[in-house]
C-alpha cells in the first residue's frame, strides 16, 4: 500500500495515541475502493498520498516547506505521475482525505486525541470542502469545484456504511504499548479498555449517521422524527460514555501524568441549564433520583467545557450505577473562596452488592450488562479538568464527593 504513515507519525506532533484508527481507515477506504471499483472521480488528501494506483484523479495537498518526508515509499514512485502536488500551509490542518465519485462519498478526517471520525453525509462533505476552499482559495482545484456545483450526492446504502464499519473494526488494532507499560500487570487491562471503546463506537457513530439521514427525509412523519430524535440521543449518550472509557485508557498509557488540557472559561450556569435535565433522565434509568440545588448566578470558571461536560455526566452514571434503587443523589454548587465547589452527596448510600469489578478500572453491573469507570479512573479524569476531588463521609450528608474548580479572572 502506497501510504506514507511513517513520516505523518514522525513529522505531525498530533499524531498520538489513537493514529493507528487512521490508519485502519486509510486501510477501510483502500478496501472500499476495491469493492465498488470507481472509474472517475477525485482524491484529495493531506498531507500525503493515501492510495496507490488509483484511477480517480489524485490531489495532494502538501505542508508548506514540506515535500518528500510526506511522499510514498520507492516502490510507489511510479504512481506520482497520476497525482497533482499542491503546496498548502497546514498550520492547523488535520489530516484528511476526501473521496468524489458517482459511486460513494466519504470523508475522514484524523482529529489526534480524538481518533478518526468518518461521514459519508453529502451535506457534511459539502460543507467541508467549502471550508477547505476558504483556507486554500487560491489553490488550483477548480475541477473538484466544477463536480461540486454540477454533482448530485446522495447517501450510499446502509449495507455499504455498516460493511465500511465493519472493514474499520477488522483494520483496527491499537499500536504497541511501550516497553514500561507492557511490563505492568494493568497492561492487558489497558488494551481490552481501548479495543472494547473502539469497537462499541464505531457501530453506534454508525447508526447515528443512519439517523441523521433519515431525519433529513422530506415528508417524515412527526411521530417518526421524534422517536428518531429519542433513539440518537440515547447513542450519543453512549458514545460518551465510550469516549470516557477510551480517554481512562490514554490516562494510563501515559508513563508521566497526562498534561492538562487548554483550559479556558467555562460558563456554569450555562452548562447546568442545558445538561440537568439529560442528567435526572440518565439517573432515573437506575431508579436514583438527582436533586440539584444551584444557585441561579455563577462565576466562570477554568476548565474545557466539553470534558467538564463529560466528567460530570460519567460522575452521575457512575453514582447512578452503584447507588441501591430508590436512593437520592444531591448536586450541590456554590462558591468556596476562589473556587466554585460541586458537591455529590449521597445522604442513604448503599453501595449495590451486585456490582463486580472487571480489571482495574472497569465496574460491571451483571443483571444489566452496564459497564462503568470505577472511582480510581474517575479520579484522574477529573483532574485532568482543572479540577481538585476529595471523597468523604459524613454521619448526616453520607458520602460527599466534591470538585473544586478554580475561579477564571474575569478581566482575562
Amino acid at each position: 500500500m502506497g501510504r506514507s504513515h511513517s513520516a505523518i507519525d514522525r513529522d505531525d506532533g498530533r499524531a498520538g495515541d489513537r493514529f493507528w484508527q487512521w490508519q485502519a481507515g486509510v486501510a477501510a477506504l483502500e478496501k472500499l475502493l476495491a469493492v465498488i471499483h470507481p472509474i472517475e472521480g477525485f482524491l484529495v488528501s493531506f498531507p500525503s498520498p493515501i492510495v496507490k494506483d488509483s484511477p480517480l484523479k489524485t490531489y495532494v495537498l502538501l505542508p508548506q516547506g514540506r515535500s518528500l518526508p510526506y511522499l510514498p515509499p520507492t516502490d510507489a514512485k511510479p504512481a506520482l505521475s497520476a497525482m497533482t502536488l499542491l503546496p498548502s500551509g497546514g498550520e492547523g490542518r488535520s489530516p484528511f482525505c476526501l473521496l468524489l465519485s458517482p459511486e460513494v462519498n466519504l470523508l475522514l478526517v484524523y482529529q489526534g486525541e480524538r481518533g478518526l471520525h468518518f461521514s459519508f453525509d453529502p451535506e457534511e462533505i459539502h460543507a467541508f470542502w467549502q471550508q477547505l476552499r476558504q483556507q486554500l482559495p487560491l489553490t488550483d482545484l477548480h475541477p473538484i469545484d466544477q463536480w461540486f456545483a454540477g454533482a448530485a450526492m446522495v447517501p450510499p446504502s446502509y449495507r455499504l456504511v455498516s460493511e465500511f464499519a465493519q472493514w474499520l473494526l477488522d483494520y483496527s488494532y491499537p499500536e504497541a504499548l511501550p516497553p514500561t507499560a507492557a511490563t505492568t500487570p494493568m497492561a492487558a487491562d489497558i488494551s481490552l479498555l481501548q479495543a472494547l471503546a473502539h469497537e462499541v463506537r464505531t457501530p453506534l457513530t454508525t447508526i447515528n449517521t443512519f439517523i441523521q439521514l433519515l431525519q433529513r427525509q422530506e415528508n417524515l412523519p412527526q411521530r417518526t422524527y421524534q422517536y428518531l430524535q429519542k433513539i440518537g440521543q440515547e447513542i450519543q449518550d453512549q458514545i460518551t460514555r465510550f469516549n470516557l472509557l477510551s480517554d481512562a485508557a490514554e490516562i494510563f498509557t501515559r508513563p508521566s501524568p497526562k498534561p492538562p488540557l487548554a483550559l479556558g472559561q467555562t460558563h456554569l450556569a450555562e452548562l447546568f441549564m442545558t445538561n440537568l435535565t439529560r442528567w435526572q433522565k440518565q439517573a432515573a434509568r437506575r431508579q436514583v433520583k438527582l436533586a440539584v440545588d444551584c444557585p441561579s448566578e455563577l462565576p466562570r470558571v477554568l476548565s474545557d467545557p466539553t470534558s467538564l461536560d463529560q466528567v460530570l455526566t460519567g460522575l452521575v452514571e457512575y453514582y447512578s450505577q452503584t447507588l441501591a434503587p430508590e436512593s437520592e443523589l444531591q448536586l450541590v454548587v456554590q462558591r468556596a473562596g476562589q473556587h466554585v465547589k460541586l458537591e455529590l452527596r449521597s445522604p442513604q448510600y448503599k453501595y449495590r452488592s451486585d456490582l463486580a469489578a472487571l480489571g482495574h478500572f472497569l465496574l460491571w453491573h451483571p443483571a444489566t450488562g452496564q459497564l462503568s469507570l470505577n472511582f480510581e479512573a474517575a479520579k484522574l479524569l477529573i483532574e485532568a479538568v482543572g479540577a481538585k476531588v476529595i471523597q468523604r463521609r459524613d454521619r448526616q450528608a453520607g458520602e460527599i464527593l466534591t470538585l473544586y474548580l478554580p475561579i477564571a479572572d474575569e478581566s482575562g
